[in-house]
Parts: C-alpha cells; structure tokens; sequence
C-alpha cells in the first residue's frame, strides 16, 4: 500500500537498538527510518526482545502522529511513509536532548520528587503539564552538538554502572546544572557536572523556543487520544536542525515514547508494560490496541 519506487536506499547511516537510518540516493537532505522488531529496556541489550510486528506498529503509529503535527502547523521531519515499515524525513543535525512534558508524576520524576510517591493507582493530574529536558548521552559520553566529545559521566557510586540520559535542572540558565537522573535535585551527590548551554544548543536555538514547540505537540496527541478515552501520561521526543536551519521535531513518536492509560480503569498501554515484565503477548495486544484506536481517533479528528 505505500511501496514507493521514487526512494531507493543509500548508505545506513545509523543503526540503533530500535531503527536504521540510511541515504536516499537522489535526495541528499533526506533519509530514510526503517523500524525494527526490537523492543528494549534499562539500556540492556540483554533485555532487549522480539516482537511480532512491532516495526509495522512503529511505523504506522509513528505517520499518523507526525501526520497529525502537520496539519496542526507543528514543525517535524516527517515528509512520507513508504513502506510497512520505513518513512521519509528531513536529514536534521539533532539537538543533544532527550525532552519530556508529563501531565502525571510518574517514572524518574517521582525519584526526583519523593513527595509523589504512593500515587501510582492514580497520580496526581497536573493542571499544567511539566516540562523537563535530559542530556542525550551513550556510555557517559558527553558531545557538543558540533559533534566534539566534551568528556564523560561519572559511574553511579551505588550500582557502578554508567550514567546516562542526566537531569537537567536549570535547563533556561546560560550555565547548566547536570544532575543523577533518579536522585532529588540539589541532595547529596546528585550534580554531576555543569555545562554552557551554548555546549549543547546551536546558537540559533533557546530552550524557551524547544519547550514551546514540545508542549504544543503534546497538548495536540493529549487532545487526540482523548478523542477515544485515553490518557497521554507523558511524552518523551527528539529535536533537530535540517538543512535549512529550521528547529523540527525528529526521530520517532510511537508507543515507545510515551505512557498511556485508559480513563476508565486506568490501565497500562505502552512499553511500560515491558519494563514491568509483562507477558509479550499482552504487550503486543497492548501495541496492536494503541494503534487501532489511534487510527480511529484520526479518523474522528478528521471530521470535527
């Protein structure tokens, strides 16, 4: 059904633990996402597993998402789906963050914010969602968005393992504070460097400008699966600089990337049913449900 002939494969530019990213011979600023079966936690490849459709599920998820971002005038890569499971975007020079609005306190926010505990059944609904940004490592390594490697991460002093993914705390300073991502802000031994914005951040660019556009894709899917009674618990996406210098929402969004509960019973839909070790078939029903409500929320989207 979207077979395309116009783009053929080029060089794999990238390969990660859940997609390739390869040329589009013929269109040096764009690329090609091929998603795969692959579904990972704890930054483990140990625990990373098969599932049964989860490339086509990505993807589709994925287009109908950036699809709808489109048409609400929100900047993203996306230009098509092509296949099953691959997309064209836009080639972006990404932005080092990894950047999170959450309108519940669940996940690391509640190790940062102990305050929140015991409220899992049914958290606390922020009136306004909350936005956090992370620095975007591998290994501990830190890497300017010139592509410089600017050092690395202490281990954790518990577990002896790398850290990855900090919290930062003050993330609108011209000084970054960097700090554990699982540890209260400000306690003892949670800060564990600080960096210039300017490190990180192409001049072009503020975190003002990055959490406007964040919230609005978020508050546009929160709207959109409210449509068919689910709740958008928190959202985690990537941003980028293409060719023409223009800040766009890139990577993927799909049932990897966020946390959703039905309103009626407040029951888990997305990979957070992997973490907590949930049969696979449950996961994959799960997956399959998100989709197949999603795609009808678009539909009823499309005729308000």
């Amino acid at each position: 059904m979207h077979r395309s002939k116009k783009y053929k494969k080029g060089k794999l530019l990238y390969e990660g633990k859940t997609k390739r990213i390869y040329e589009v011979m013929g269109y040096p600023h764009f690329v090609i996402i091929e998603n795969k079966d692959d579904i990972t936690k704890n930054d483990d490849p140990n625990q990373t597993r098969k599932m049964k459709s989860k490339a086509k599920i990505a993807t589709k998820t994925t287009c109908l998402i950036f699809e709808i971002l489109q048409k609400e005038g929100i900047p993203v890569a996306y230009i098509e789906q092509i296949s099953d499971t691959e997309f064209v975007a836009l080639k972006t020079r990404m932005v080092g963050l990894e950047l999170i609005e959450r309108r519940y306190p669940v996940g690391s926010f509640i190790n940062r914010h102990p305050a929140f505990k015991g409220e899992e059944a049914k958290p606390h609904r922020f009136s306004k969602p909350i936005f956090e940004a992370f620095l975007k490592t591998t290994g501990g390594k830190i890497v300017s968005y010139l592509g410089e490697h600017m050092g690395s991460l202490p281990k954790d002093g518990e577990t002896g393992r790398v850290i990855d993914d900090p919290f930062i705390s003050n993330p609108y300073d011209p000084l970054w504070s960097i700090s554990h991502p699982k540890m209260v802000v400000d306690s003892e031994g949670s800060q564990l460097c600080t960096l210039f914005a300017t490190d990180i951040l192409p001049p072009e660019i503020s975190m003002q400008l990055i959490k406007e556009m964040v919230k609005e894709a978020f508050l546009t899917i929160e709207n959109l699966f409210k449509l068919v009674s689910i709740a958008l618990v928190d959202f985690k996406v990537e941003v980028g600089m293409d060719s023409y210098g223009r800040l766009v929402i890139s990577d993927v969004i799909d049932n990897d990337s966020w946390r959703l509960r039905t309103l009626a019973g407040w029951r888990e839909l997305s990979k957070e049913l992997f973490r907590q070790n949930k049969d696979m078939k449950e996961i994959e029903e799960a997956y399959e449900f998100v989709l197949i409500e999603l795609t009808r929320a678009v539909e009823i989207y499309k005729n308000l």
